[in-house]
């Protein structure tokens, strides 16, 4: 019985914490099942010196197109009417552009609602970037060439339903945690008169005379 007791007692004193870490990660379920889904694709272009030239000056260069790819210039070369990026800072949202630190290797990675859109984006902005090289290819000595299109992906990338829960708990656990800070003194205040009978009871039994 005093195990049961217990048990209950730690169920009244904590049922509030647990309740929000409940509906924590219920609001993080619900979150994830009305985002909209996100695809990721991803494209890789690579640097050729039109010479003999070293494997670092074609690194470098790829650093430099990598810094210009989201310009707007060349971003404009990437647009396209079936893909939901319809102007320059749409498509530079839905664009990252990434270099290999010791390889002259690009990366341009695209996302959009639908696995198809994030493909077909990822490849025009890369073909935007070969055409810009293509151009300035008698005075840098280099062009850009397609080593992997992008493939439309299998699964989205997001909306993270367990990151999502984890949020949710851990947003929940920290409302518990406030209840929590300010719900002390009216729990010792319960205490206390639940604990005064017995006082009264044992302030009688002091006052009491002792018998011969």
């Amino acid at each position: 019985m005093t195990f049961i007791r217990h048990i209950a007692a730690a169920v009244q004193q904590w049922w509030p914490q647990g309740c929000a870490v409940i509906l924590g990660i219920c609001a993080g379920l619900l979150y994830t099942a009305l985002t909209e889904r996100i695809y990721t694709a991803q494209a890789y272009v690579v640097v050729v010196a039109n010479d003999q030239s070293t494997i670092d000056h074609t690194t470098n260069f790829a650093q430099a197109f990598t810094r210009i790819a989201t310009q707007p210039g060349i971003m404009t070369e990437a647009l396209r009417p079936n893909l939901p990026a319809k102007t320059v800072g749409q498509l530079q949202r839905a664009v990252r552009v990434s270099a290999s630190p010791d390889a002259p290797l690009i990366s341009l990675t695209a996302s959009a609602p639908q696995a198809v859109q994030a493909a077909g984006q990822a490849n025009a902005h890369a073909q935007a970037l070969i055409a810009y090289a293509a151009t300035h290819a008698a005075d840098t000595g280099v062009r850009i060439a397609s080593l992997s299109q992008a493939a439309p992906p299998e699964e989205p990338s997001g909306p993270d339903q367990l990151v999502n829960m984890g949020v949710g708990g851990a947003a929940g656990l920290l409302v518990g945690g406030l209840f929590y800070l300010v719900s002390p003194p009216r729990r010792r205040t319960d205490e206390g008169a639940r604990d005064e009978p017995a006082a009264r009871a044992r302030e009688r039994s002091r006052k009491r005379p002792v018998q011969a």
